[in-house]
């Protein structure tokens, strides 16, 4: 599933903690903000739990969308 900067603000992030998250976990900035999205699976293998938060709405909105 595709995480999204609309996924990320719903849970409450923002352009800085976005920097910090992906410094903090050695992920690809320039290929998120290149491409729009950061795969769910890689999110979720950083155990971090504001992005488990994230990963939970955009299941929720995936869910609300497809019925």
């Amino acid at each position: 599933m595709k995480i999204t900067m609309a996924h990320i603000r719903a849970g409450g992030g923002c352009a800085g903690g976005l920097r910090e998250f992906f410094k903090r976990y050695n992920l690809d900035l320039n290929a998120f903000i290149r491409d729009g999205y950061i795969d769910s699976e890689i999110v979720l293998k950083t155990g971090d739990a504001l992005a488990l938060h994230i990963v939970n709405i955009a299941k929720s909105r995936e869910l609300e969308k497809n019925g």
